[in-house]
């Protein structure tokens, strides 16, 4: 239910003032809830954004007159969250004798659900030709990687005489970016074939459509469905049909991974599917019918007189004192949900390290969180401080995991909690990659680690849940916390760094209405950095798994927690411990790197004996 609201109308560029052979266009933006998701772009027939509109003011109307030529225009109409605009709308019309295609003498767009949504339209103009419209589907001959929008010119091979056409839709459902499939054939599974799939799909929407066909020899296949968030499919499904004949319907109801086999004209297969057979574990698979060691059960870890549940990944192979990655979960979130979107096991396996993912507890709201003193919680006791720091220690000894290379990241509230150990925990952990964070007024008032700590922050200008431009005023009831570039500034400073490389990262993804801009701040006399990965557009989420595609989050944290690694021990060269005469040699950091300024500081004397010295600094 909506209430009553006072309608805010902005106006800009309306008198235009065109060029003879210009046209003056209107477009009427008005905004419901949730405008902060809203963006608009105007783009001429060659790709060139002519014009951007972003969202900020809820239930307000904005007028931008334009003047344009006659000619083919795109309107890309982006929601950073996925959901459509919540009935939020843009009027184009012109008080000129304008044909803006068909006939029509206007356009309404107000997409329903989705990351973005192209309108093309002309002016004045039915020859169109645009350089980005062709054939999307990557399975067709002639699939146009740069086209973003789909024309329904695809090509597909004829099929031989001993091949049988099959047709493939793939409709989604809420949350369809989670949804995709690999098609192949059987000799390919049952080897572990390196060999690409015979097709795929990758979801972009919710709520869309996609259809695709091949052709096929006779044998066994199956379609692996997959969702990267684990909790199937919400309403996405597979439809196939061989030939003209029946269409069967494959559908991952529940969990992360779905086997749905079928045969051309030979006896059916037998197929073993590996994965975990264990019904207790968070990553039961119902299709799997050989277990292959991967279960997952929450482990319990006493605290505090408290019984904390936490899952751990250990990866087969892993090396003695591997490092040790936390990950912890958002506001409402749990360990198995963020273990599931991150994929951060299948960068582990590639990197041997092992993660845990601590389950929080729940506040008075019944809610699962972290405990980093949200205004409107009750003032909860818990000591997720001492729970986190105690679990580290008891991983390290138990596992035989690095006790120097403890790293943690999160999403959203387990973003905020990875600031709050950079701050009261910054013996245990050595570097932190929050995304979608913030850093609370009260923890950085009070921040001062005893060691400096690399950050690597991932968030997007248009987080409506942890903005990017911070709540000084705590509107929203979280407590006041900084802007994001006040943040980096803050740990920037703690690293002593002073340099700064910007760069803007490939635009991979077209159609998630967002890029990335890279921070990088370093420094000659320090080893340390600070990252930032601004994702213009980007909403509150973890992209890779939602959002923005352009990067994998948990590939890009990996590879900042790599170059923050350091050896076990530090190495110092021989000296002569037979000086009677006890003078200082050097000054070096904890690297072994000679460094007076230093946080931590270790002292080297000419009889070989050393003394740690910690530096406390006061601004």
């Amino acid at each position: 239910m909506k209430y009553p609201y006072l309608l805010l109308i902005i106006s800009s560029i309306i008198n235009a003032q065109c060029l003879d052979g210009e046209f003056e266009v209107l477009f009427e933006t008005n905004t419901e809830e949730w405008a902060e998701e809203m963006t608009w772009e105007l783009l001429d027939s060659q790709g060139d954004i002519l014009y951007t509109f972003q969202g900020q003011q809820n239930y307000s109307e904005f007028n931008n007159s334009l003047c344009l030529n006659e000619g083919c225009y795109a309107l890309n109409a982006i929601d950073s969250y996925g959901d459509g605009w919540n009935d939020s709308s843009l009027n184009i019309s012109s008080q000129y004798d304008v044909d803006f295609g068909d006939g029509q003498e206007s356009l309404f767009i107000s997409p329903e659900d989705g990351y973005g949504y192209y309108t093309l339209f002309q002016i004045n103009s039915s020859d169109c030709s645009y350089e980005y419209v062709g054939c999307t589907d990557s399975n067709a001959v002639n699939y146009d990687s740069s086209s973003l929008i789909g024309d329904e010119s695809c090509i597909y091979q004829s099929c031989e005489d001993n091949e049988s056409l099959v047709s493939i839709e793939s409709i989604t459902g809420d949350y369809g970016v989670e949804m995709s499939w690999e098609l192949v054939t059987y000799q390919n599974f049952l080897n572990s074939s390196n060999d690409m799939p015979i097709a795929n799909f990758q979801g972009t929407g919710s709520y869309q459509s996609t259809e695709t066909q091949v052709c096929l020899d006779e044998g066994c296949y199956m379609f692996i469905g997959y969702d990267n968030y684990g909790d199937g499919w919400e309403d996405g499904v597979i439809n196939m049909t061989i030939e003209d004949g029946n269409t069967q319907t494959y559908e991952i109801e529940d969990g992360g991974i779905g086997y749905f086999s079928f045969v051309i004209n030979v006896k059916p297969c037998e197929w073993d599917f590996p994965g975990c057979t264990d019904e207790n574990a968070y990553n039961y698979n119902s299709f799997a019918t050989i277990d292959d060691g991967s279960c997952i059960n929450p482990t319990l870890f006493d605290w505090d007189n408290i019984q904390r549940e936490y899952l751990l990944y250990l990866p087969n192979g892993l090396p003695e004192n591997a490092p040790l990655v936390f990950v912890f979960h958002g506001y409402s979130g749990n360990a198995e949900g963020i273990m599931n979107y991150s994929e951060m096991n299948a960068i582990a396996d590639l990197n041997k390290f092992a993660v845990c993912y601590p389950q929080g507890t729940q506040d008075q709201y019944n809610t699962n969180f972290w405990n980093v003193g949200y205004d409107f919680q009750n003032n909860p006791q818990v000591d997720d401080i001492g729970y986190v720091i105690n679990l580290a220690e008891y991983l390290q000894n138990t596992h035989n995991l690095s006790s120097v290379n403890t790293f943690s990241t999160g999403m959203s509230n387990g973003a905020d909690f990875s600031y709050m150990l950079a701050c009261q925990a910054s013996g245990v952990f050595k570097a932190i990659a929050p995304v979608a964070g913030m850093i609370l007024d009260d923890i950085y008032n009070s921040c001062n680690p005893s060691e400096s700590v690399p950050v690597f922050e991932i968030h997007g200008t248009n987080d409506n849940v942890t903005y990017f431009e911070g709540d000084p005023y705590n509107n929203d009831g979280w407590g006041a916390y900084l802007d994001i570039p006040a943040t980096m500034d803050f740990w920037v400073s703690q690293n002593n760094l002073s340099d700064l490389t910007i760069d803007t990262l490939p635009n991979i993804n077209q159609n998630d209405g967002s890029y990335v801009i890279s921070y990088i701040y370093s420094s000659e006399f320090t080893n340390n950095e600070v990252w930032l990965y601004k994702v213009v557009n980007g909403g509150h989420d973890w992209p890779g798994s939602d959002g923005n595609m352009d990067i994998d989050s948990s590939t890009e944290i990996w590879k900042f927690f790599s170059l923050m690694t350091q050896d076990e021990q530090i190495g110092v060269n021989s000296l002569n411990v037979n000086d009677k005469k006890r003078e200082l040699v050097k000054i070096v950091d904890i690297l072994g790197r000679e460094n007076n300024r230093a946080n931590i500081q270790i002292e080297i004397y000419n009889n070989g004996t050393t003394e740690k010295k910690h530096i406390n600094k006061y601004y």
